[in-house]
């Protein structure tokens, strides 16, 4: 009977593709292996089998596998293969964005020349011949009298390579180790030609070795103990348990509990941070207990050694800890046991481009069911879907309500700062109050960490005469100046623009930087305090530098870290006694019906990095809305009122978590053409799901970028409709869209559950 298989393609349609399997391939052929098809006019793509059948397909002639890439164990595991079918269905993408998204580059080569993209990093050893008398130093040495460099050759060799001459014994030497001894390259090259000493090649691998001792984890005090044995009571029961502990309650030490008693079960671990720039501090507390057990993985990894740390989980002997950003949640567990999402709020979860438009949280969550693996989910602020979840009983809830040490809340004090304007109190951007403050901490020899989310140097530059302001010409956003760069750049497109000198419109010289940005911050403090010593961490950033920052920080290098949201993502450290929000408007004003719960959250985590060990620390806020209901519960530090308050406002008008939303985006560079697929659509849309649960279509905030006209249309769905149902009425509605030719050009997107 003729075999066939249903192969996942990395190209941008929603369908798997049948092919034949030669009977010479059929020993070999098994979901989860890369196979390289013919695909189109002289094309060869690597793909995923999936399914296995004896069905053949009779709307199209089949073509043959022409090489299965994988001979003993396959690239994906039967779960990673059902979890690219969940990830593409609840997410509106194709398999094939999935799969482009969750392979190494090198794993997926396309080139029909490249089969296979990753090779494993070598290095060369030398060793005795197996051709020559091995049974002492003389006979070797005598047969190379006359050549003395080649006798020291020689000689270094046993010496490096401790060799014992009754049984032949000895340690490896490489060639990069042993020409680091000598004197002469040309005798070590003539040894070899001369079949004395022998080449070959070892496989040594491109992650770096941890050769630190192991040290034991701090005991946890009796709050923790407590919130650890709920969790475990909780995983009876549920998959998922929610811990909501308080910064700097010391979540980690019953994370790495956790983690310690998995691994020596013979499990598994994932451990997922939001961000980049957090994986150094954590990655160092983790190293000195697991040692070379754990690897890190995230996206500025390069891609070998991406591919390195996937093979490596799939072999016999894989990592027990996986510390990583949200690409991690795609590698491969054989043996899983237990997946920890710390800081689980965090916006940088959620992938916007390109597809699959996924949040890293829900999909560790659906993956963890699928190993039989327990989740936690652990934040100071939960994100209300999770918060909610876990008062609804589907996740377990355990609260953790004292800092490490018993260490009181930070004191948080509001400026008003409209009031400090009008009396001309305000320098730049800094209060009287703040000031002091930041002189006071320095001078105590305390550290000071500022919170501003605007990077460069101000928000743009504007006519005094006229009001025109510098705008890209790609998208319709106004430029941010950066200083540094003496540039004006688009934070859409990226294009640098010389910084205006002149009004295009009326021109007038008069130009004026307006508004804050980290940059102009720094600027501003130097002045009013010579002594600050400041580093900047933004976005801007070189991903390199993070590491730089954060130690130079630590160790004291400097005592201001001024930042924008990066910040405020769970560092730890021990000197910062006083932070400063400067303008907490700028969250709390957004347009979006989750601008309160962001603002809390960001600014109730960079809040929590005050007075982490030995004193009460103390928190600065610029606000022009001292009574707004946010800035109140920060002083507070009641995230349940807010909590309740927030969410009777989203029941009312039917928004998550108590409904499914998805935002379909609609892309056109003729801006009519574009309005008028986005109009039939949502009337489309409207007759198929209700038009109560459908808003627009609108332009975004900005509407324009990179020459493209963006609509918005936002989808209301109830949790009853099945994911599957919903893709089938959402292509109905496309249909109208797909069939006309003045379309064909409009780009649509989907995304799920967005943030």
């Amino acid at each position: 009977m003729d075999m066939f298989a249903d192969i996942i393609l990395p190209v941008p349609l929603n369908r798997l593709f049948t092919y034949s399997v030669p009977p010479a391939l059929e020993s070999d052929i098994a979901p989860g292996k890369r196979v390289c098809v013919p695909f189109g006019r002289g094309r060869h793509l690597t793909g995923i089998v999936s399914v296995i059948h004896n069905n053949r397909p009779t709307e199209y002639q089949v073509k043959d596998i022409e090489k299965v890439m994988d001979i003993d164990i396959p690239t994906l595991l039967p779960y990673q293969i059902e979890l690219i079918d969940w990830i593409s269905r609840y997410y509106l993408c194709t398999p094939g964005d999935t799969l482009k998204m969750l392979l190494p580059n090198s794993l997926r080569p396309e080139s029909e020349n490249q089969k296979d993209g990753y090779r494993p990093k070598t290095e060369q050893f030398v060793k005795l011949s197996e051709h020559i008398d091995r049974s002492n130093r003389e006979n070797i040495l005598e047969k190379i009298k006359r050549a003395r460099k080649q006798q020291d050759v020689i000689n270094i060799y046993f010496e490096l390579s401790a060799y014992n001459f009754e049984d032949g014994s000895c340690k490896p030497v490489s060639k990069r180790q042993l020409q680091e001894h000598i004197e002469s390259k040309t005798a070590l090259q003539a040894l070899i030609a001369n079949g004395i000493l022998e080449q070959y090649q070892v496989e040594t691998g491109r992650l770096p070795e941890y050769s630190g001792t192991s040290v034991t984890p701090h005991p946890l005090t009796d709050e923790q103990e407590r919130a650890y044995s709920d969790i475990k009571n909780h995983f009876k029961q549920k998959n998922t348990v929610l811990l909501h502990g308080i910064t700097s309650s010391g979540k980690t030490e019953i994370y790495i509990k956790l983690i310690k008693e998995e691994i020596e079960r013979g499990k598994q671990v994932l451990y997922l941070l939001p961000e980049i720039a957090l994986t150094t501090q954590i990655m160092y507390r983790l190293r000195e207990v697991f040692g070379n057990s754990m690897c890190i993985y995230h996206s500025n990894c390069t891609d070998n050694i991406r591919a390195e740390i996937w093979q490596r989980q799939l072999s016999e002997h894989p990592f027990s800890l996986v510390l990583g950003t949200r690409s991690a949640v795609m590698l491969p567990f054989r043996n899983l046991g237990l997946v920890v999402v710390d800081e689980e709020h965090e916006n940088s979860y959620k992938q916007e481009d390109p597809a699959p438009r996924y949040n890293a949280r829900n999909v560790a969550i659906v993956m963890a069911a699928k190993c039989r693996a327990k989740t936690l989910l652990g934040s100071a602020t939960p994100s209300f879907e999770s918060y909610a979840n876990a008062i609804w009983e589907k996740y377990g809830l355990v609260s953790l309500n004292t800092r490490y040490g018993n260490i009181e809340l930070p004191k948080v004090e509001v400026v008003d700062i409209t009031d400090m304007r009008k009396r001309k109190y305000m320098k730049g951007a800094f209060s009287p109050q703040l000031i002091e403050a930041i002189t006071e901490t320095i001078d105590n020899g305390g550290q000071v960490i500022l919170f501003h989310n605007r990077r460069g140097y101000s928000a743009t530059v504007e006519c005094r005469e006229c009001g025109w302001v510098q705008k890209c010409k790609n998208c319709d956003v106004s430029l941010t100046y950066h200083k540094s760069r003496n540039a004006a750049v688009c934070h859409y497109c990226g294009k640098h623009y010389p910084v205006a000198k002149v009004c295009p419109e009326c021109e007038s010289t008069h130009l004026a930087e307006i508004g804050y940005g980290t940059e102009r911050i720094a600027e501003q403090l130097i002045q009013l305090v010579p002594q600050a010593k400041i580093s900047i961490m933004d976005s801007d950033t070189s991903k390199g530098s993070y590491e730089d920052i954060i130690r130079d920080f630590q160790d004291g290098v400097n005592n201001v870290l001024i930042g924008t949201q990066m910040i405020s993502k769970g560092f730890d450290f021990d000197n910062v006694y006083l932070v400063g929000i400067l303008q907490a408007d700028t969250m709390m004003n957004f347009p979006d019906f989750r601008a309160a719960e962001r603002a809390y959250q960001l600014m109730e985590q960079v809040v929590g990095r005050a007075g982490r060990r030995n004193k009460r620390g103390r928190v600065i806020i610029q606000t022009l809305q001292p009574e707004n209901q946010i800035i109140e519960m920060l002083q507070s530090h009641k995230y349940r009122p807010f909590f309740n308050q927030q969410m009777e406002e989203r029941h009312i008008f039917a928004y998550p978590p108590y409904t499914r939303m998805v935002i379909i985006k609609l892309k056109e560079s003729n801006e009519q053409i574009v309005n008028e697929a986005a109009a039939i659509l949502c009337r489309e849309l409207g007759n198929l799901f209700g038009h109560d649960k459908v808003l627009g279509p609108d332009a975004p905030i900005v509407s324009k970028v990179r020459m493209q006209h963006i609509r918005n249309i936002i989808l209301k769905t109830d949790h009853k409709s099945g994911f599957l149902n919903t893709r089938k009425m959402i292509d109905k509605a496309l249909e109208p869209i797909e069939k006309e030719n003045r379309f064909r050009y409009v780009k649509i997107s989907f995304d799920v559950d967005p943030l």
